[in-house]
């Protein structure tokens, strides 16, 4: 049930789609460019809502009445936006039911996901997205008077599964995630506290994002061939898909650098750089590169938000709802700037060209932003940012053991576990009897918050590699 996750997925790009799936597509594009921009502002006010409920210590998904309610008017807001949008008001009113109720169901999700262990939500997402796109596609391909009935099913099948009764009251959360939500519910986390996991790196490239996504839907860009822009746009969202979840079915996914942000800069540099160029072919790619690279960052962002609160007591929750609050704000404050290009364009203070390098510039003081930085002289202090795994490691096990608290032998236990060693090897190393090993080692997994060794040694790796990344 979890692969209908894909139908949110779907949803978050379709809902920009809406107009041009509209009976009344004219009408709406003729509306105030504020009206566009209605939802989100609504979306910003309920993933806060949502926040300040997480640090009550009440979970989303645990509001079976509110998500009836959203999912309801959710269906309502974009029945209204498809058919009935002949007028301002009426269009206002459904984007007012539409920014108020997908932002909940979205965070219904992110509720649902974060009590999955890392490595099934990370594949869960993976694979749904690469779904997702495909659904994606195949709506652009149906005939336009099946698009609208085929949008709805979409969005109908991402609130279905959760409401299912396997969620309305869930049992013990994983491991993981059950620590996470006992963290949270012990020491209430605030808004601010939940914004302040998101590296400054991370935030600089949402907002590269923003302006490339506003500057999209506010310029009409010189594309001779929609079709063939449609189909290379699908090509590249489909095939970077398929080639993300077959990464992550080989290697375990950890939110680096070098596999996430430098992938993403390169593609959407290339297309903003080809943006200039006039010919069918280039235009057409070049669009497409852009509208796909902003369909992958979404879905990295699915990823990464929730391994920023491991690590750093937090819940993974409080860092999802915190990052997608921020990045929706960042869309809302690009949007102005993005009209203003636009007006300079058009007036013909600023070409094109000059609004290509512009962009090229916002992404390349993101790309100086993610420099590692100096590690600190201090033994400890370098061990606890980013270490070798094999120079420094002693140092970097010793600092992480005195951080969880760790006494001097069970210290020399952990140092073994996490490099793989068993119960009866530590015994023979130290001469100890199996029971005060055994004992050692429970008490390790209890002050990290883990149940056996190979968690335990995901979860310094997880902690090594956010050091050294983020």
């Amino acid at each position: 049930m979890l692969l209908l996750f894909s139908c949110q997925l779907a949803t978050l790009g379709l809902l920009r789609q809406t107009p041009s799936y509209s009976l009344w597509r004219a009408e709406i594009e003729a509306y105030p460019t504020l009206s566009l921009w209605l939802a989100r502002v609504l979306s910003v006010i309920v993933l806060v809502a949502a926040i300040a409920v997480v640090r009550r210590g009440t979970r989303p998904l645990d509001l079976r009445r509110m998500l009836g309610a959203s999912g309801i008017m959710l269906m309502t807001g974009a029945t209204v936006t498809l058919y009935a949008s002949s007028s301002l008001p009426v269009y206002l009113a459904g984007q007012i039911l539409i920014g108020s109720s997908h932002a909940w169901v979205l965070a219904c999700w992110a509720d649902l996901l974060s009590r999955l262990k890392a490595t099934t939500r990370n594949h869960c997402i993976a694979l749904s997205a690469l779904i997702a796109v495909v659904l994606f596609t195949l709506v652009g391909l149906a005939p336009w008077p099946f698009r609208a009935p085929i949008f709805l099913a979409i969005t109908l099948g991402s609130i279905v599964p959760l409401l299912s009764s396997r969620y309305a009251a869930p049992s013990e959360p994983t491991s993981e995630s059950s620590h996470a939500v006992r963290r949270a519910s012990s020491r209430p986390t605030s808004l601010r506290e939940a914004l302040a996991n998101l590296p400054a790196e991370l935030i600089i490239l949402m907002a590269s994002y923003a302006m490339v996504f506003r500057i999209l839907v506010f310029f009409d860009f010189p594309v001779h061939d929609e079709q063939l822009r449609f189909v290379y746009a699908s090509l590249l969202r489909i095939g970077g898909m398929a080639l993300l979840l077959a990464y992550m079915a080989r290697t375990r996914f950890e939110p680096s650098t070098r596999q996430i942000i430098f992938p993403l800069l390169f593609l959407t540099v290339v297309g903003v750089a080809l943006l200039p160029l006039s010919s069918e072919f280039m235009s057409s790619i070049s669009v497409a590169i852009i509208e796909s690279s902003w369909t992958f960052f979404y879905t990295i962002m699915w990823l990464v938000l929730f391994e920023l609160g491991k690590g750093r007591d937090k819940d993974p929750l409080f860092a999802f709802l915190g990052g997608w609050t921020v990045m929706n704000t960042l869309l809302l404050a690009a949007a102005p700037l993005a009209a203003l290009f636009k007006t300079q364009v058009s007036e013909g203070v600023l070409s094109l060209t000059a609004l290509a390098l512009v962009i090229v510039y916002m992404l390349s003081v993101g790309m100086l932003l993610l420099r590692k930085r100096p590690i600190p002289c201090a033994r400890e202090e370098e061990a606890l940012r980013a270490p070798g795994w094999k120079e420094g490691q002693e140092a970097y096990f010793r600092a992480t053991a005195h951080r969880y608290g760790l006494t001097k032998r069970e210290t020399d236990v952990f140092e073994l576990l996490v490099q793989g060693y068993s119960l009866p090897a530590i015994e023979e190393r130290f001469v100890l009897s199996h029971s005060t090993v055994k004992g050692h080692a429970r008490n390790v997994y209890r002050k990290f918050k883990v149940d056996n060794k190979q968690e335990l040694i995901e979860l310094v790796n997880r902690l090594r590699t956010e050091e050294s990344v983020f």
